[in-house]
């Protein structure tokens, strides 16, 4: 059975590693505060699965320098070398320092994957720089969750889930074994996952998707569906998605039939959730609004393009964020 190493313990973290002990896999919970590590130890990872009833997972939980300091990171003693092991990474995209990639770079062995849940777009460069990129994974979601507490969450939304290798091109046979083989692991952990050969269009999809969403919901303090329902923010949306579809083209990338009808459907299935960002201000975190909007900003820049609805809502984040 494959074995689970997850960093951080954030909404998407609680979901994916409470759902994967739950289901049997060994898992280890790796977090950055020892607080937050005594409260998971002591009364275990808790999720609860919309309204219904909340369910307790008992991962094994240490702080990233206890991890650290066990051997240097290394792998288990008596791991075997054919042994699957993923990492997944949920920290957010800021969180994403070159102290951390060393650290998993550390926790690697023989059958270690990276599989990356960030928005945005850049980590994988970053992670690559000390991490084979045949061993690095993408994945794109629309699972919703929101944490309650530092070892509680609530799946306030069921999605899709996308894997993919970041090398795209000729793939090799390691590789696309452990991509079926953390689909399958997935599934059996309840979720509902695909294998994508294009993950690097999905990940720009996505990437469009929330720079729509993610940055007015925080400004305007509403949830999801609320920005249809009100004119202006709706139009700005339609407005941001013009945008990203142009840089989009300029980049090569494909992004499938009318993305603004795709950013529509995410609110209206969602219309109830909180956008991660909305969840950040509100909680008064910084927001991923540099991974997000300031990834496309960037991008634009190099290709001397000028997206003036963007740039105008990422402003007004990043002033909200100083003002706090």
């Amino acid at each position: 059975m494959s074995r689970y190493t997850c960093i951080g313990a954030g909404a998407l973290g609680t979901l994916f590693a409470a759902r994967l002990s739950l289901a049997g896999f060994s898992v280890q919970l790796l977090v950055r505060r020892a607080e937050q590590a005594r409260l998971i130890d002591e009364r275990g990872l808790s999720l609860r699965e919309g309204h219904g009833a909340e369910l307790t997972a008992r991962p094994v939980v240490l702080t990233l320098e206890e991890q650290a300091g066990e051997d240097g990171g290394r792998p288990p003693a008596g791991t075997a070398a054919d042994e699957l092991h993923y990492i997944l990474l949920s920290v957010k995209q800021t969180a994403i320092t070159e102290e951390l990639a060393r650290s998993i770079k550390r926790l690697m062995g023989p059958g270690s994957w990276v599989v990356c849940l960030q928005n945005g777009i850049g980590h994988a460069e970053k992670l690559a720089r000390y991490i084979p990129r045949d061993r690095l994974l993408l994945a794109v979601t629309t699972e919703a969750s929101l944490r309650v507490a530092d070892n509680a969450a609530i799946h306030t939304g069921r999605g899709e889930t996308y894997m993919g290798a970041y090398v795209e091109d000729h793939p090799g046979e390691n590789s696309r074994k452990a991509q079926k083989n953390l689909i399958l692991d997935l599934k059996t952990a309840g979720f509902e996952v695909f294998l994508s050969n294009e993950i690097i269009n999905r990940a720009w999809q996505k990437l469009i998707i929330n720079a729509a969403i993610n940055p007015l919901s925080a400004i305007l303090q509403i949830r999801n569906g609320l920005l249809l329902e009100r004119s202006e923010a709706r139009e700005l949306m339609r407005l941001i998605v013009e945008e990203g579809v142009r840089l989009a083209e300029a980049c090569g990338i494909s992004l499938g039939p009318n993305p603004w009808m795709r950013v529509q459907e995410v609110c209206s299935l969602t219309t109830a959730n909180q956008s991660s960002m909305l969840q950040d201000r509100l909680a008064g975190r910084p927001t991923e609004i540099e991974a997000i909007a300031g990834s496309m900003l960037e991008q634009a820049e190099a290709m001397g393009m000028e997206l003036h609805v963007l740039k105008s809502v990422y402003l007004l984040v990043k002033a909200l964020e100083s003002r706090e």
